[in-house]
């Protein structure tokens, strides 16, 4: 009797990062078309714009290799959520 043994295939943290950065880009397009008609959304287009560049962040140290780009997005998602933190909480 031959018997085959299937590995099962496992998802790695690469490809849920880039599936939610997928996502979270998404979420820009509509957000975005969103704000444009209803001001009151934009406290949240931006939050998305930041948890996507930490993302993108993410992304290129574990996926992509690429070290240089990292501190920027860190940067910007980090002055995205400052700014507007500043701007519709105080």
């Amino acid at each position: 009797m031959h018997t085959k043994i299937v590995d099962l295939k496992e998802y790695s943290s690469k490809e849920v990062g880039l599936l939610v950065q997928a996502v979270l880009t998404e979420f820009i397009a509509i957000f975005a078309i969103i704000s444009l008609l209803i001001k009151e959304f934009l406290p949240e287009f931006y939050l998305i714009i930041a948890m996507t560049m930490f993302t993108m962040a993410y992304n290129n140290i574990k996926f992509y290799k690429k070290k240089y780009m990292t501190p920027l997005y860190i940067v910007l998602g980090a002055f995205v959520v400052v700014t507007t933190i500043l701007e519709y909480v105080f």
